[in-house]
């Protein structure tokens, strides 16, 4: 089977100096680094120096004096030298004090001991980076991301307070499987892994795209993991480690999807990833079963990767809300449902992804994000970013954020090029006047991303969580918002059915709804929860597929009556994680029936809201999908399908129907 995916699309080192015979003042600009720094002298120094060692990690440059990169120093015209390079590398994360040597070189070499005091905080409102106080994602004071309209205050990821404790992603290793990455960007060089990466169209380790129009995977990966520097924007995770594997723009076959994914141990080496971020879809004329072999990669790289403790798989919903390829999409549209359906995508119809959803910078579901039970968090994905004066005559959502995020470099290429006709920083007005950035960027794919920088946060924080254990975290700190929306009902003949919930607490306390999954990350509480004495999940287990057999039961059409079948689970596991189920039937009209799911505890969910895009003349034909909503419910006992027609067009009937349970 071939498959087809489409995309889903400073802070400075500060030095504080009293000394007896100090000063010297550089005033040279200086890379941003990763720490905040305070010297206290306790030698004499003569008037000017460097201070530098290996034993502390502190990046890439400092501006006391002078500057240094790399054990390079600038000192009043290069009169001074330090005892050692300094790597990027670990950085502190709490206050540490260190004795360091420092040497002078001006006219006669004079060494001198001091003392250096790192702090290793930071926050956003220092960062140097001159876009990240436009990156809503990261907090949202109501500003335009340089579109023409605000957000609300408040309505971000909540990472502030991360950064206060010194997490950046730091030894966090992620692969974008995407179109492309730009290794050689000014804001995500030093965090691309040197020769980490892989092009699968030439077979080299450097995946930068030749597209003209924008690259989708630089985009995405600046929102992980653009650095913390004096320039551009700044990624969720600005220390995490990036590689860059091209799958989507070279051959999609089989083997190169699971070489990206995990299954490679050289040419690419992705084995040794972290997090995988796979911000786009799969449409191929709605065959919904998974191929068996890029399936199996899943489970291997959740059961070996990361030495046992598996692989973080984030993937994004989708971005068919209003619009679904070729399928007609009105009744959908006029119903306010969803017309694609997260798990339309087999491979969002898993256990082992953390499917994502957007929200805009209103904090409600982006007006394009695909909705369904297969949704495990949301995340900010933004809307359009565009400007009326640049491009005029659009909706509302036209203008509302997107995300600010690195482009492809240079004014002849990218999204932010010359008359790129979407915004005027785009068109590289100031402050993107080398147009290396985007504002326009967004979708599920930018939700993903976002996700992603937190995981690596998390992952930071904790090194001995699971791949489970991170989803639980997720789930267990998501932030409820849009909490007054409404049921979406539709009225059948003989009354109103209720083709997509309100939010709804299971039996086990989890809030849940199609839109949004658990709900919004948040990154504070996360990173939290994974280090205030969390304890790992229980082994993780599944039910045998159980299946109804041939039923055939007859769907009556337009009614809330529906049909009904039961299923009886029981064994281990003991408390669900993910539900599973397959069903065929037959329906002229296939797009307007309605599946739901009640477990044994009462908690209903439904995984298919009819009057979607679907297809008017497509049979179900083993429709496989997963629903979340039972998180942490127990297993046993009796479990409830019921199908339901939406509409008046013909009947239909349910031929069989199976179950699986995941859990512990």
């Amino acid at each position: 089977m071939r498959h087809h995916f489409v995309i889903y699309m400073s802070i400075l080192l500060t030095l504080g100096l009293a000394a007896c015979g100090g000063g010297g003042g550089g005033t040279t600009a200086a890379t941003e680094t990763e720490t905040e720094a305070v010297i206290v002298v306790a030698a004499p120094l003569i008037s000017s120096f460097v201070a530098a060692s290996s034993t502390i990690n502190i990046g890439d440059s400092v501006n006391l004096t002078a500057i240094f990169t790399n054990g390079t120093a600038s000192i009043n015209n290069s009169v001074g030298s330090v005892t050692s390079n300094v790597a990027k590398s670990v950085s502190p994360k709490s206050t540490t004090t260190y004795t360091v040597t420092v040497t002078n070189t001006a006219d006669v070499a004079v060494t001198s001991t001091i003392t250096v005091t790192i702090d290793g905080t930071f926050s956003i409102a220092k960062l140097r980076d001159p876009l990240a106080l436009q990156q809503w994602h990261l907090k949202n004071t109501g500003q335009t991301a340089y579109a023409d309209s605000g957000g609300v205050v408040g309505m971000d990821v909540n990472v502030d307070s991360v950064y206060g404790s010194s997490y950046d992603g730091d030894g966090v290793l992620v692969a974008v499987v995407d179109s492309g990455l730009e290794i050689a960007h000014e804001d995500l060089a030093s965090n691309v892994v040197v020769n980490g990466s892989w092009n699968f169209s030439n077979s080299s380790t450097d995946p930068t795209s030749n597209s003209t129009s924008g690259d989708h995977g630089t985009s995405v990966a600046g929102l992980i993991a653009m650095a913390r520097n004096t320039i551009g924007g700044m990624g969720v995770a600005p220390a995490a480690q990036l590689k860059g594997f091209n799958f989507l723009s070279g051959s999609q076959s089989i083997a190169n999807n699971v070489d990206s994914l995990g299954g490679s141990s050289i040419s690419p080496k992705s084995d040794d990833v972290f997090v995988f971020n796979q911000s786009y879809g799969f449409n191929n004329a709605f065959d919904f079963l998974a191929n068996s072999t890029v399936l199996s990669q899943y489970v291997s790289g959740v059961t070996s990767l990361r030495s046992g403790k598996g692989a973080l798989y984030v993937k994004s919903s989708g971005n068919g809300f209003s619009s679904f390829g070729s399928a007609s999409c009105s009744t959908a549209n006029t119903s306010g449902l969803s017309c694609q359906n997260a798990s339309f995508d087999p491979y969002n119809s898993i256990p082992y992804q953390v499917v994502v959803g957007a929200t805009n910078a209103n904090g409600i579901k982006s007006s394009y994000s695909t909705a369904g039970s297969a949704i495990w968090i949301s995340a900010p994905g933004g809307e359009f970013g565009n400007n009326a004066s640049v491009n005029p005559g659009s909706g509302s959502n036209s203008y509302a954020p997107a995300m600010v995020t690195t482009d492809q470099s240079n004014c002849t290429v990218g999204y932010a090029r010359t008359n790129s006709n979407r915004s005027a920083f785009n068109n590289g007005t100031a402050p993107n006047t080398d147009c290396n950035y985007a504002n326009t960027f967004n979708g599920t794919s930018s939700a993903a991303p976002v996700t992603v920088g937190v995981i690596a946060l998390i992952l930071e924080a904790n090194s001995l969580l699971t791949w489970r254990d991170v989803k639980h975290i997720l789930a267990t700190t998501a932030r409820q918002i849009d909490d007054s929306r409404a049921a979406v009902n539709v009225t059948l003949s003989n009354g109103s059915y209720t083709s997509e919930p309100a939010w709804t607490t299971n039996a086990a306390g989890f809030n849940f709804h199609n839109w949004y999954g658990f709900g919004m990350i948040n990154a504070a509480a996360a990173v939290n929860m994974a280090t205030n004495s969390y304890s790992l999940l229980d082994d993780f287990d599944a039910t045998a597929v159980i299946s109804s057999g041939t039923i055939s039961l007859a769907i009556p059409e337009n009614s809330v009556t529906g049909v009904s079948s039961i299923l009886t689970v029981s064994g281990t596991p003991s408390l669900v994680e993910a539900v599973q189920i397959t069903v065929s039937a037959t329906h002229t009209a296939s797009g307007d029936l309605a599946i739901e799911l009640t477990s044994p505890s009462g908690t209903k969910s439904v995984l298919k809201n009819g009057r979607d895009g679907f297809g008017s003349s497509d049979n179900l034909s083993n429709m496989v999908l997963i629903s979340n909503a039972f998180y942490g419910e127990t297993l046993a006992g009796d479990w409830r399908i019921k199908l339901v027609d939406t509409d008046d067009i013909d009947t239909g009937t349910l031929t069989n129907w199976t179950i699986k349970v995941y859990g512990r």
